[in-house]
């Protein structure tokens, strides 16, 4: 509150007192509390004294209460925020008393400071007088909400946003507090997900509109959802949404994580609990249930190692209106990011190449295909690795091939009747015989997922550099068009 509004206030005063970890001599934490407990007759007064480490210091009682009522009974979100059990105000209290851990995210493009500065550029409106939130979860670096087809001006084209749209995804995997030798907020890039770690999934939401959204400027609640997918090419079994770190409780499993408020043109950062035993064991249950064959291997084994696709979906928040692309079709977490501003997923993983890998020993990543549409659909390995240096192979179940693939979809691809070792036991083994081979897997509506894996053979002593180019698997829906896909980044381990 400006000084002149509430003179008391000095400039040189803390808001959460520096030397203190108890919340009564914490100013924001008392004058926040102090508009939960009124006095005789219900009457609360306009200010509260609280005793900090520098003194006696008077400070605005803050939701404000009405000058006449001496209530606050017109501030419904914060009486309902602090209704129940937990109450926030109990919370923040725990959170001072526990030292006040600054979690938030403190490496670009996740900080303030860089979402301040990137400009989100005007979404195009049709008519100058149209008012209309229009949010999205950010699939590339300065995204600005626009897809093909969504009417406004002018038209954007087919490839606004990059083909390889999951790894361009602003969804990053952050350290919460309390893991040693990583600052709590920093993007983590962890070479394995091990049992009993924990990462916060943080992404980019926005509002490209001229409108505000959320529910402290009267609208809609903006609620958004996250799950965790087994590693696909598009589409594969899937975990219980994760929990929102909106949750007062942080037991609670309640997966909406809502996003109060957004400004027009503006970014902010959402997120969610991403506990690698909760997730493994969800992937584990979900291959189980959805009764996909694994070639011989258990789900567990076929997880190992692991990283598990993430998906966010914006499920309310944004009324339909005049740039809703389908308002017959809402988003789902089958929707194309490239045409659905409101999904957005991230399939990276990194592929790590120990130094004596040697020339006959092949690295396996194991994935799942999920169908597209209706149709056959197509896979396509993408690269710019040197041929000498680097082999792939494609596995599959002997199934798979031969109910799917067999019958003219592996044009380009030849079997390998032998190699040094497989990913499961019951396997084809493919390689690619040209440049840009295409494998063609027929329609499987009725077996939903297939597993299969990458294989990359190398020789390290051939190899100039920690950090190598990238390698995409691309899958395409019947009509050619890009439906999902994942990247991996190959690194030389020490």
């Amino acid at each position: 509150m400006p000084r002149t509004t509430y003179p008391a206030l000095q400039q040189y005063w803390w808001p959460l007192a520096p030397a203190s970890l108890v919340p009564a001599e914490n100013p924001l934490w008392a004058l926040l509390n102090a508009s939960l407990t009124p006095g005789p007759g219900g009457v609360l007064p306009l200010s509260v004294t609280v005793n900090t480490p520098d003194g006696p210091q008077d400070w605005p009682i803050m939701p404000q209460p009405d000058a006449i009522t001496h209530t606050i009974d017109k501030y419904t979100d914060w009486k309902e925020f602090n209704g129940g059990a937990p109450r926030l105000i109990d919370v923040f209290a725990t959170w001072i008393s526990n030292g006040k851990q600054d979690d938030t995210p403190r490496t670009p493009p996740l900080t303030y400071s860089s979402l301040k500065q990137t400009v989100l550029k005007p979404f195009g409106f049709a008519k100058t007088s149209e008012d209309f939130p229009i949010l999205f979860i950010a699939s590339m670096a300065g995204d600005d909400g626009r897809r093909p087809g969504d009417k406004g001006t002018p038209p954007v084209m087919p490839d606004h946003v990059p083909a390889h749209f999951w790894a361009t995804s602003q969804i990053f995997l952050t350290y919460p507090a309390g893991v040693s030798g990583h600052p709590a907020g920093t993007i983590a890039h962890p070479p394995h997900l091990l049992p009993g770690e924990e990462y916060y999934v943080s992404a980019v939401i926005g509002n490209a509109g001229n409108l505000p959204a959320g529910r402290v400027v009267g609208n809609n609640k903006i609620l958004v959802v996250c799950e965790a997918q087994a590693f696909n090419s598009g589409m594969g079994p899937v975990t219980p949404p994760l929990p929102a770190l909106t949750n007062l409780d942080v037991q609670s499993t309640w997966p909406l994580y809502e996003q109060f408020g957004l400004g027009t043109g503006r970014y902010d950062i959402i997120g969610f609990r991403f506990n690698v035993d909760w997730v493994i064991a969800g992937l584990k249950q979900a291959l189980i249930d959805d009764g996909t064959y694994l070639g011989g291997i258990s789900a567990e084994e076929w997880l190992n190692d692991g990283h598990p696709c993430v998906k966010v979906l914006i499920r309310g928040g944004e009324p339909v209106g005049p740039y809703t692309i389908d308002p017959n079709a809402p988003p789902t977490f089958d929707s194309n990011p490239r045409t659905e501003r409101h999904a957005a997923q991230r399939n990276l993983a990194p592929f790590l190449i120990p130094p004596l890998m040697g020339a006959k020993k092949i690295g396996w990543k194991n994935f799942i295909v999920g169908q597209m549409g209706s149709g056959a659909n197509q896979l396509e390995l993408q690269h710019t690795l040197p041929a000498e240096s680097f082999h792939f192979y494609l596995a599959m179940p002997t199934r798979t091939y031969e109910r799917y693939v067999a019958k003219g979809g592996a044009r380009g691809f030849e079997v390998v009747s032998k190699v040094a070792n497989k990913p499961f036991p019951d396997a084809v083994i493919l390689r690619p015989t040209s440049a840009g081979a295409k494998l063609i897997v027929a329609e499987h509506a009725k077996e939903r997922f297939l597993g299969m894996s990458l294989g990359i053979e190398c020789d390290p002593a051939q190899i100039k550099g920690p950090r190598l180019s990238d390698v995409s698997m691309v899958q395409s829906r019947h009509d050619g068009t890009i439906g999902g896909g994942f990247t991996l980044q190959l690194q030389v381990t020490k």
